[in-house]
């Protein structure tokens, strides 16, 4: 029975979402927005920490060709193991509340392959968007500290991967936070549903809207940053009298921006920290006008 099934004309399903192939691709376009900052926010954490940028090399020194492609086997089974934890916590919110958790795994319409905790027991709304969190707040509260104390600059990987797969989360609670205390919420392998009274409005959900406001905000911002501080930056060091200044690490995806102007050198450098910050603009940005759109006008709901 789909959680639909069980609805009346006293309790309307106010908005189904599921996992469409559009959805799909749009929400993976979104993730590697949350991964990108994700990886440089966590990396500046570290190198904070520590004083040395996090590295990402396991082969011994001296193993030949392969150390490169060994590295990157590595990172991809940090990143695919740090997913058991997440859905675990996940389930362990859901058994709080008395549901009893079911764990799967699947492929999106061949496209995202994902891992889920779900279950047949109904949700208020509060008590929803603390599932949603929980792996979230709990993984970076736990992780970051142990990252720092043992200085485990690998952290980084699974850290980032966690907050880019909770960019959905942190989309749902807002859309779930935009209804009424008294609704209540149906989780299922497919997606979500919200339950709410007669006269209740629906409001509208739309992915489409929040990737699109995430990736061109994304684009608007990292060129922005990109102009004002290639452009910008040297004309108001240069008034202050500032001969030379470093943002973040060259070499690494914290690195922002350089200049120097002295007698022996002038050089002007912007790396890969604008993408940091247009992922970072483009998220709140979408997270944003999403809630702000449930908050707002009557509509259809849209699930497209």
């Amino acid at each position: 029975m789909s959680p639909t099934d069980t609805a009346t004309a006293d309790e309307p399903v106010l908005v189904d979402l599921e996992l469409t192939r559009g959805l799909t691709i749009q929400m993976t376009a979104v993730g590697t927005l949350g991964m990108v900052f994700g990886w440089a926010a966590f990396s500046a954490i570290y190198q904070a920490g520590t004083g040395v940028p996090p590295t990402f090399r396991f082969a011994p020194p001296g193993v030949g060709w392969w150390n490169e492609a060994l590295d990157v086997l590595v990172l991809l089974f940090l990143g695919t193991v740090f997913i058991v934890p997440h859905e675990w916590l996940h389930g362990l919110a859901i058994r709080y509340y008395g549901g009893k958790p079911r764990y799967g795994v699947g492929l999106a319409h061949f496209i995202l392959p994902y891992a889920y905790a779900t279950t047949d027991h109904e949700f208020s709304r509060n008590e929803f968007v603390v599932v949603l969190l929980t792996p979230l707040v709990g993984l970076t509260l736990v992780g970051v500290p142990v990252m720092l104390a043992f200085e485990w600059g690998w952290l980084v990987v699974p850290l980032a991967l966690n907050a880019a797969g909770a960019v959905a989360d942190v989309w749902m609670t807002l859309t779930v936070l935009s209804y009424p205390a008294h609704v209540r919420v149906r989780d299922h392998e497919a997606g979500v549903s919200i339950v709410g009274r007669a006269g209740d409005r629906t409001r509208a959900v739309s992915v489409t809207a929040l990737a699109w406001d995430a990736l061109s905000g994304a684009a608007v911002a990292a060129f922005a940053t990109f102009l004002t501080l290639g452009i910008g930056g040297p004309l108001v060091l240069s008034v202050l009298g500032i001969e030379s200044l470093t943002v973040g690490t060259p070499g690494t995806f914290t690195y922002l921006f350089s200049f120097v102007n002295t007698p022996d050198e002038i050089s002007l450098g912007v790396g890969p920290g604008v993408l940091s910050v247009g992922a970072l603009v483009g998220l709140t940005y979408a997270l944003v006008r999403s809630y702000r759109r449930g908050r707002g006008t009557s509509h259809g709901a849209e699930t497209r």
